[in-house]
């Protein structure tokens, strides 16, 4: 009987140091899931302010009227391009027909 208690007792130290060890294991993890989260919530915050600094250049390019005359004078660009390849088409299908006539 008194392995019994000795072996018990011996059991209890383990449990109680294995117990320390799990509740430091816990502490570190604790302590490595805030810092993570600090350097999270500081990238998130860098983020936004360089969204809110595009927010404000969007702005003001806007306000003063150079985004809508930059959009005009691509559009019109695209336009002229799209008549062009349209020519081209047509000269190309009317090309291929005077050949099919001709054979």
């Amino acid at each position: 009987m008194g392995e019994i208690i000795s072996s018990t007792s011996e059991t209890s130290t383990v449990n109680q140091q294995s117990g320390k060890k799990g509740k430091d294991k816990k502490k570190d993890l604790l302590s490595l899931v805030k810092e993570r989260l600090t350097e999270i919530n500081s990238s998130m915050s860098t983020l936004m302010t360089r969204i809110d600094d595009v927010d404000k250049h969007i702005e003001k390019l806007e306000s003063m009227g150079d985004f809508e005359e930059l959009r005009g004078e691509k559009q019109a660009a695209m336009n002229s391009i799209v008549i062009d390849i349209n020519k081209e088409i047509q000269a190309l299908r009317a090309s291929k027909a005077t050949k099919d006539t001709e054979l």
